[in-house]
């Protein structure tokens, strides 16, 4: 069978396999961002630790990817919350969403979908506190640019455009956009995983990598971190790679370390949490895709 061929039928069977809980997951964001009003984290979420847990919660329900919630944190800053609670809701924000969390649950199996729970939650939690206890003991530390007028983006990283003035939602229309957002890049991700399926050898990584050791590990996050995909294109390559020989720890690894180093969400994100702490919280993103990848391994 030639390449070509190999590649369509890898791609249909996967795309037929995911398309569903795709549909579905998409139909449930429609349904939170209609009904979900932002004025209720603007209201409730203003600092300390009940506030960071209810940041972490509100970042993995919120549809969108952690570009399109990056005009939110900014919102929540501005409003009085402290920093452990804008960089909870950054970090748990991109690491699940109402369509993620669906296509993981059914395309990588129920522990992914947990741990990718837990994971955000936690993460989000430890990274606040973090920043919460800096904010709090080393006034200054962070150099955070003075505040200045707020100016709305065209789109974000992720092709979601933010609207200058909110007007009143209805299912049906979101839903048709998230899917028009979405497509390409679920169409995208179909092909990245088919081609790598077709194109590496079986025993390719398992010989040259190995399955769960330390250098599997380190070329996970390495691969993950720098490689930006967005709204569930890690999914189909995370499947491709366990199909390639990957362990499950290395590959959750990937999974999570690929969804929140946004090039632009970290520009931006330089205006609320200034350099030392954006240095701070890229760093982080790597502990944190290692050291739960290690911790999933041993579940």
């Amino acid at each position: 069978m030639s390449y070509l061929a190999a590649f369509a039928k890898e791609f249909l069977n996967l795309t037929w396999m995911v398309l569903p809980y795709f549909l579905g997951g998409a139909a449930f964001g429609a349904a939170l961002d209609v009904f979900l009003k932002p004025e209720f984290a603007l209201k409730h979420l203003r600092g300390g630790w009940l506030s960071m847990a209810k940041a972490s919660i509100l970042g993995m329900v919120m549809p969108g990817c952690s570009c399109a919630t990056m005009p939110m944190a900014d919102g929540l800053r501005r409003k009085g919350a402290d920093l452990g609670t804008v960089t909870s809701f950054l970090l748990a924000s991109p690491l699940v969403s109402p369509q993620t969390l669906v296509l993981t649950w059914a395309v990588l199996g129920w522990k992914f979908g947990i741990a990718r729970v837990l994971a955000a939650f936690f993460g989000a939690m430890m990274v606040g506190s973090i920043f919460l206890w800096i904010e709090r003991n080393k006034p200054g530390f962070l150099d955070i640019p003075a505040q200045v007028p707020e100016k709305k983006c065209s789109s974000g990283c992720c092709g979601i455009k933010v609207v200058e003035k909110e007007e009143p939602r209805k299912f049906w229309p979101v839903f048709i956009d998230i899917l028009k957002d979405l497509a390409k890049y679920f169409v995208i991700g179909m092909a990245i995983a088919s081609l790598l399926t077709v194109l590496i050898p079986p025993g390719f990584i398992v010989r040259y990598v190995g399955s769960s050791g330390p250098l599997a590990y380190v070329a996970a996050v390495l691969l993950g971190v720098p490689l930006y995909v967005c709204e569930g294109e890690e999914i189909p390559l995370t499947l491709s790679l366990l199909k390639l020989g990957l362990g499950p720890g290395p590959a959750f690894a990937f999974l999570l370390g690929s969804v929140g180093t946004c090039i632009p969400t970290l520009i931006m994100s330089q205006k609320l949490i200034g350099r030392r702490g954006l240095m701070l919280y890229a760093a982080w993103w790597v502990l944190f895709a290692f050291s739960a990848g290690i911790l999933f391994s041993l579940f």
